[in-house]
């Protein structure tokens, strides 16, 4: 029982300083973000297409940022984003919240966040977001980007 006592102690002391050393190993876990990605169909140069599925229907989202929800009765509706001249949609990530849909996706050039209406599809708001993001966190009702940029949603 000494020996094991032993050895402990002498595992805590080897690992406590490098703890102490590395800030990094103290902060908590981050939440994984409530963003999911959308399926990718198609080929880079060619038509693509980003699919997802919320409450209230099946998503289909083209490159060019022309977008189309099928209800479960079959009803289909269009929709627009932003992507700019001659961009392309590259990756959407989406999220549903208060019965919007949040899409946030990379263009060619530059990343975007939208709040459209799932009754109305009309888009409630577009922001611009760096290029290259990791899907963020959702804190009280704040979305939360690793580069520091926080969105509130409300």
């Amino acid at each position: 029982m000494k020996n094991f006592a032993v050895v402990c102690l002498l595992l805590l002391s080897a690992v406590l300083p490098v703890y102490a050393q590395n800030p990094a190993a103290q902060k908590p876990p981050t939440k994984p973000s409530p963003f999911e990605l959308a399926n990718h169909i198609g080929e880079p140069n060619a038509r693509t297409f980003f699919l997802f599925s919320t409450s209230i229907g099946n998503y289909a989202l083209r490159q060019d940022g022309m977008g189309e929800i099928t209800s479960p009765a079959g009803m289909r509706k269009v929709f627009n984003v932003k992507v700019g001249p001659g961009r392309r949609i590259e990756r959407v990530y989406s999220y549903e919240y208060q019965g919007d849909v949040l899409l946030l996706y990379e263009t060619t050039d530059s990343g975007y966040l939208v709040r459209l209406s799932q009754k109305t599809r009309k888009v409630k708001a577009t922001i611009a977001v760096s290029r290259g993001f990791t899907p963020p966190a959702l804190k009280d009702q704040q979305i939360v980007f690793s580069d520091g940029t926080i969105v509130t949603l409300d």
